[in-house]
């Protein structure tokens, strides 16, 4: 976060980025500034309850500037994040929460752009984007392998991943 312009805050696999957004979403609406606060979260890491109490804090609020981005893979550090915690049907929870949300294919930039514009106009409720991804995408020894979840790879490998994503 210190070497990224645009990037105030990252906080990890606990569930706290939400919360903290809706801090900085909530400054924003009080102090006039009118900016829009941008949160991604893994699959995995919205099974925190922390996620669930901010999700009401951000509707309780309506705050219409927070913008949720879940990278939903299915995949987390011990398997599938539906064997390890289900957390589906993700959309419908979100809008019980109070939430507009969309889903979109998360690997489609066209489509990420429009959803992103779409959310924008959205008033007094918090929005949610679910982007339905593939981890490692492009990348055979990558595409859909949990194994890749926490580490970087070697630098033969890097070559090799690089090499296929300019195919």
């Amino acid at each position: 976060m210190k070497n990224i312009p645009g990037i105030d805050m990252s906080t990890g696999s606990l569930g706290q980025g939400l919360s903290a957004a809706n801090g900085m979403a909530l400054s924003s609406k009080l102090d006039g500034k009118g900016f829009r606060v941008y949160c991604l979260v893994g699959d995995g890491e919205i099974q925190e309850g922390q996620i669930w109490e901010a999700a009401m804090t951000a509707s309780h609020y309506k705050l219409d500037n927070v913008c949720l981005i879940v990278d939903n893979n299915n995949l987390q550090i011990d398997g599938t994040v539906t064997e390890v915690m289900n957390i589906y049907p993700l959309k419908e929870k979100f809008e019980s929460f109070g939430f507009e949300a969309f889903e979109v294919d998360g690997n489609n930039i066209d489509e990420l752009i429009t959803v992103f514009q779409k959310a924008k106009t959205i008033k007094n409720k918090p929005t949610a984007i679910i982007a339905k991804t593939v981890k490692g995408k492009g990348v055979s020894f990558m595409e859909n392998n949990v194994q890749w979840h926490g580490i970087a790879p070697k630098e033969e490998e890097y070559l090799i991943a690089i090499s296929e994503l300019k195919d």
